[in-house]
């Protein structure tokens, strides 16, 4: 007997373009508030001592968590837009590993090696979130050029 999902899943209309991009750009944004609070590191490494730093990256890594799981039930597409998708997958898995990497950073990283991955992944990562939106940004302006009649 096939039982459904216990969690309603919201059906999903509209290009893919369209219903990627915003959350991308909170992934970004997400990514961009993350880069800051670790660049106070960089002038004053005795910040990640302080209860006012600690307290805030936490907070920051959950966000991100939050749009990565709001990018997650964009499905597989057909078409034109269907290399995004697994460029989607492989981008939810590198979002999980930095929050977690972070996560254990700041509780079990007693020589380090949880920070060091942490913000090499979250490089990768950031490159990778500008290049599907680029992708994105160069398909809207290949449809909306328009093309001489034959």
């Amino acid at each position: 007997m096939a039982v459904g999902s216990t969690t309603p899943t919201p059906q999903l209309v509209g290009d893919y373009p369209t219903l990627v991009r915003p959350r991308l750009d909170r992934v970004q944004q997400g990514l961009g508030h993350l880069e800051q609070q670790l660049n106070i590191l960089t002038t004053s490494p005795m910040r990640m001592a302080e209860a006012d730093w600690r307290s805030q990256l936490p907070r920051l890594l959950e966000e991100l968590g939050n749009a990565n799981t709001d990018l997650r039930p964009l499905g597989a597409r057909s078409g034109p837009d269907a290399a995004l998708f697994p460029q989607g997958m492989k981008l939810n898995a590198h979002l999980d590993f930095v929050v977690s990497e972070y996560r254990m950073a700041l509780d079990f990283d007693a020589d380090g090696t949880h920070f060091t991955r942490a913000g090499r992944a979250e490089k990768m990562t950031a490159d990778e979130v500008e290049s599907i939106l680029s992708d994105l940004r160069r398909s809207v302006a290949l449809t909306l050029t328009p093309r001489p009649a034959r």
